[in-house]
């Protein structure tokens, strides 16, 4: 009798599956929760989503004013990633401060880039041939011609219009003003920069004051 219900328990244990839970191992409930907390945490570049490329693509101004110390330009768009206005959709959509600089972001090194075309742009945050719209409304603000720059702009670019929006571009033509982007956008107080009077007009310019408050206008990519 004995042998009979050894011989039955032997044989359950071969035939039972064991069963897992371990993290390393693919498919267990563990795996799939640990996978979670490292995609969440942006531990694995296994999960994250694409970035999406806006065909017409967003403007928008900030909710809140800053002077000219923004952090240099990596600081003015993070800005503009925390900002209350900028939409929910679609989701993972990257915004970037229309401002230049004489290092990290410029536009054009000759008068509307006729010199060198795109290849003159760092970091730029237009593109060629694309329209772009004030979000609120959707309303066209300019198309760009191929070069990633405007000419003109068909509507203002919010609504209502803001005043003296800082740019850091020369008087036109989309060059950067050496000394004009309160040294790098790092200064508040004594700097002075280029700004735009009016959002109706962005690409152009006169000079402003470092220490005046003013709007981000942040760009759809």
């Amino acid at each position: 009798m004995r042998f009979g219900l050894l011989f039955i328990l032997v044989a359950f244990i071969h035939c039972t599956e064991p069963e897992f839970n371990n993290p390393s191992d693919f498919g267990t409930d563990s795996y799939l929760e640990n996978q979670t907390i490292l995609c969440l945490t942006g531990q694995t570049a296994a999960c994250r989503m694409a970035v999406p490329v806006c065909t017409t693509c967003k403007f928008f101004s900030t909710s809140v004013t800053y002077n000219g110390n923004r952090g240099g330009i990596l600081g003015a768009d993070a800005k503009c990633m925390n900002d209350s206005k900028k939409p929910p959709m679609p989701v993972g959509a990257v915004y970037k401060a229309f401002l230049v600089d004489e290092v990290n972001r410029i536009a054009c090194t000759s008068t509307d880039c006729l010199t060198g075309g795109t290849s003159e742009h760092v970091d730029w945050v237009l593109k060629p041939n694309t329209a772009y719209v004030r979000t609120a409304d959707n309303v066209t603000i300019a198309t760009t011609n191929s070069l990633g720059i405007f000419t003109s702009q068909t509507n203002d670019a919010e609504n209502p219009q803001v005043t003296n929006v800082f740019t850091g571009l020369f008087t036109n033509g989309w060059t950067t003003l050496s000394g004009g982007n309160c040294a790098g956008w790092t200064q508040g107080t004594t700097a002075s920069a280029r700004v735009a009077l009016y959002s109706s007009s962005l690409h152009v310019s006169t000079n402003g004051d470092c220490a005046n408050p003013s709007v981000i206008f942040c760009v759809e990519q």
